[in-house]
């Protein structure tokens, strides 16, 4: 299955990432380019850089998957 996930840079994404890919799912993940990728960094994993606030990096990320988990949000951290 095709598998698009938004915050998989973050912990319960990351998690998620590696759950789906043990399930033999082809994951795709929508990062910015200022994302911390050390969680999911050797992973077999495609990147679309962009961003989820951003209409047009949304609309051109999510064309043709099977699933979408959207795990991103705002923090402070």
């Amino acid at each position: 299955m095709k598998t698009l996930v938004t915050g998989a840079t973050g912990f319960i994404g990351s998690h998620l990432v590696e759950e789906l890919l043990k399930r033999g799912h082809s994951v795709t993940c929508l990062v910015r380019k200022t994302s911390n990728l050390q969680w999911i960094d050797g992973l077999n994993i495609r990147l679309i850089y962009g961003d989820c606030a951003i209409k047009e990096s949304l609309l051109n990320a999510v064309a043709d998957f099977d699933y979408i988990f959207h795990l991103a949000g705002l923090t402070k951290a």
